[in-house]
């Protein structure tokens, strides 16, 4: 994909500094974070399209799961460890709805903790 063309935003100094720590310390260009964040803003977008005006809840859900996800994801790629295709796919699964956190958690070998929700 060609990069022609440049994006000027203001943002305060504070937050780009502690941004731009945080992509350095994730060992990857500032610029590649925000194309990643933008394609998903994107397809969050999106997806609103695609769900009745009156499913906020169903997007809500979504985004905390998704949210949930990248965490995960960062802080396993903060102890310089990877996310495998299977994992990447269920965890997909649980994104969209497709599978609750439990069968998540189950189908990675661990077990729901006693009374921590089944969603």
């Amino acid at each position: 994909m060609s990069k022609e063309v440049q994006m000027t935003i203001r943002i305060e100094p504070e937050l780009r500094a502690r941004f731009a720590e945080a992509a350095s310390r994730d060992h990857r260009p500032a610029s590649q974070v925000l194309r990643e964040l933008m394609r998903g803003y994107i397809r969050q977008v999106g997806e609103k399209d695609r769900v009745p005006a009156n499913d906020g809840n169903s997007m809500r859900e979504r985004s905390d799961r998704e949210e949930a996800v990248n965490f995960g994801r960062a802080s396993v790629a903060l102890e310089g460890f990877g996310t495998s295709a299977d994992l990447a796919a269920q965890q997909q699964r649980y994104i969209d709805g497709e599978i609750g956190l439990d069968e998540l958690l189950r189908l990675n070998g661990m077990e729901p903790e006693p009374g921590y929700p089944a969603a």
